[in-house]
């Protein structure tokens, strides 16, 4: 077998077999992830290699060993982009003299996360089970949160499981990383309160009720507690629907704002 062109260490293939024209080949051929991922660790690898010159051979002491470590190195790395692994690698020979364990080097890529403001994808997964029912009004960590949570769905973070949540929210997380490590600033939109500009407030329209019917605000109030409601959601409608029942009972005729 040919030895991989993309390896500039002591590293054999890995994830792949070698055809007949050199080219690696593995059923249908890498996909484009698998392949940034392959090219990734091949860096890593002689990142660690010049970094813990004889250590590292002494770690990794034959092609088949270094196959069989890049192949499991791959899977845990998937997902994760190159100023990560970058910031992760330099933290590194800041606090091991001998090359990491995967166990340790994921730790440092948490770090990194950290560097840019950003909280690791299981914490921004939790964050956003935790602030799903009403995102627009929570004070997130970072807009990256709140952007994963809705390009994975609300409804899907509120109703799927975790095993189906998780991964649709740790995909889009990741993507959203990417982007504000390019340097994307994301604004969470703000929360237009539609209602404030067309109506009365809460407290005047309790009291031209009240003088309308002649009974004590403390009466009324109550009634106008789906106001506090998020506008045009279904609670909102059906507590003002109740409301406007019992105002008409009391002989109020009048519509109440929406």
């Amino acid at each position: 077998m040919t030895p991989s062109t993309t390896s500039t260490t002591q590293t054999g293939e890995y994830g792949g077999y070698a055809s007949d024209n050199g080219n690696t080949t593995r059923g249908s051929g890498p996909t484009e992830a698998e392949q940034q991922t392959r090219v990734l660790v091949n860096m890593l690898f002689a990142r660690f290699k010049a970094i813990y010159t004889h250590k590292f051979a002494s770690a990794y002491s034959n092609p088949d060993e270094v196959k069989l470590a890049k192949r499991e190195w791959a899977i845990a790395l998937k997902g994760f982009q190159e100023p990560l692994l970058a910031y992760a690698v330099e933290r590194t020979k800041e606090e091991h003299s001998w090359p990491p364990t995967i166990a340790d080097f994921l730790k440092l890529i948490s770090t990194a996360y950290k560097a840019y403001g950003l909280a690791d994808p299981r914490s921004a997964y939790l964050e956003a089970c935790a602030c799903r029912t009403d995102p627009l009004q929570y004070k997130w960590s970072h807009p990256a949160v709140f952007f994963a949570g809705s390009q994975a769905g609300w409804y899907k973070l509120k109703s799927e499981e975790e095993r189906v949540s998780w991964p649709l929210f740790e995909q889009s997380y990741l993507k959203i990383v990417d982007r504000v490590i390019a340097g994307e600033r994301l604004i969470i939109p703000k929360v237009i309160m539609i209602e404030d500009k067309q109506t009365l407030s809460v407290k005047d329209l309790a009291t031209k009720i009240a003088n309308d019917l002649s009974v004590d605000e403390e009466k009324i109030a109550p009634l106008l507690y789906y106001t506090q409601k998020t506008y045009g959601s279904g609670v909102r409608i059906r507590y003002r629907e109740i409301s406007q029942k019992k105002l008409l009972e009391m002989g109020y005729k009048d519509k109440l704002p929406k």
